[in-house]
C-alpha cells in the first residue's frame, strides 16, 4: 500500500476552487510543472495519473488494480518529484497511472488525473458544492482545526466512517437491511451491488438495462433504477441508482460493499470530512 503524502506549505486553511462538470469535482493542480484539471476523488485510494499525459515515467512493474466494473487491469505505477495545489505541495507522491480517456471524452475537457484519499488523509477536508469549493484544514492529533475550532451548524448530520485500505466506508440501511456504503466524490450516481438482501430490493424500481464504461475502455451491462429511499444517517429519498456486480472492487478495498454514493450525497450540502476522527459532517444547504 502506498504512504500517506506529507502536505507542505505556510497554511492552516487552504481554499481550493473548484469545478462541478457531469457532477464531477474538477480542481486545478500541478504534477512536475504540467497544469491542468484533476477530479477530486475519494474513491481513489491515491494519486491516478492519465497516461495520455504521463506515459514516459519510469515504472514499477507487475502491479494490478480494478476498475468499477470488476475488471482486472495491468497497473503502471510512477513517482512524481512535486504536486502542487495553490500554497499546499507534495514532494516524491507514488501514484497509479491508468487510462482516463473515457471520462474525458464524456465529460469534453482535459483530464490530467485523479486526486486520492491518501493526499488528503493527514487534514480535514470540506466539500462544499454550491460554494464551489474545498477548503483542507490542518488539524492537530485529535483532529480539532489549527485554524479555528468547527462551530456545529443547526442542520448538520454527523455520520461515523471506517477506513479500508483508503475507502471511506459509512453503514447504511434500504428497508432496514444494513449495509456498508462507500463514500465515493466520483460517483455520478448511486451505484449498488446486485447481491443486496431480498428485502432491499422491495425498495427499488428497475426501469432499464444500461452500460457503464470503466478504465481502459471497458464496459459492463448495469441495471437502472429508482429507490425509495436509502438512510446513512441522513434519509436520501427518490433517487436513480445503477446496480452493478460490486464483488471484485468491494475485494480491492477488503471489504463487502454494497453501494457507493457520492454526488447524490454531496448535492445536499457542504460535507466535511475528519479522517482523525473519523467522522463524516454534513451541513444541509
Amino acid at each position: 500500500m502506498m504512504q500517506r503524502p506529507v502536505p507542505h506549505g505556510e497554511f492552516n486553511r487552504l481554499v481550493l476552487p473548484m469545478k462541478n462538470i457531469g457532477n464531477l469535482i474538477i480542481v486545478e493542480a500541478v504534477v512536475d510543472g504540467i497544469r491542468g484539471n484533476f477530479i477530486f476523488d475519494t474513491g481513489a485510494p491515491y494519486l491516478v495519473l492519465n497516461q495520455t499525459y504521463f506515459r514516459d515515467y519510469e515504472e514499477v512493474p507487475d502491479m494490478m488494480a480494478t476498475d468499477v466494473n470488476g475488471n482486472q487491469l495491468n497497473q503502471k505505477v510512477t513517482r512524481v518529484n512535486k504536486l502542487k495545489m495553490l500554497g499546499m505541495y507534495y514532494d516524491n507522491v507514488e501514484a497509479d497511472v491508468s487510462d482516463l480517456s473515457v471520462i474525458e471524452n464524456r465529460l469534453g475537457v482535459q483530464i490530467l488525473g485523479l486526486l486520492g484519499v491518501n493526499l488528503f488523509m493527514r487534514m480535514e477536508i470540506e466539500i462544499d458544492f454550491k460554494g464551489e469549493q474545498i477548503i483542507i484544514y490542518r488539524v492537530d492529533r485529535s483532529g480539532r482545526r489549527l485554524d479555528q475550532p468547527y462551530e456545529p451548524k443547526i442542520n448538520e448530520y454527523r455520520i461515523p466512517f471506517e477506513l479500508s485500505n483508503n475507502a471511506i466506508l459509512v453503514k447504511a440501511k434500504i428497508n432496514d437491511q444494513a449495509l456498508t456504503f462507500c463514500i465515493d466524490s466520483g460517483a455520478e450516481a448511486i451505484l449498488l451491488n446486485n447481491d443486496l438482501p431480498a428485502p432491499a430490493y422491495q425498495d427499488i424500481r428497475i426501469i432499464r438495462r444500461s452500460t457503464l464504461l470503466g478504465a481502459g475502455n471497458s464496459r459492463s451491462e448495469v441495471l437502472l433504477g429508482a429507490i425509495r429511499c436509502i438512510d446513512i444517517g441522513m434519509s436520501l429519498s427518490n433517487r436513480q441508482v445503477l446496480i452493478a456486480d460490486l464483488e471484485a472492487i468491494g475485494q480491492a478495498y477488503g471489504k463487502h460493499i454494497e453501494g457507493f454514493i457520492g454526488y447524490d450525497l454531496l448535492k445536499e450540502g457542504s460535507l466535511c470530512i475528519n479522517f482523525k476522527t473519523q467522522e463524516l459532517i454534513l451541513n444541509v444547504y
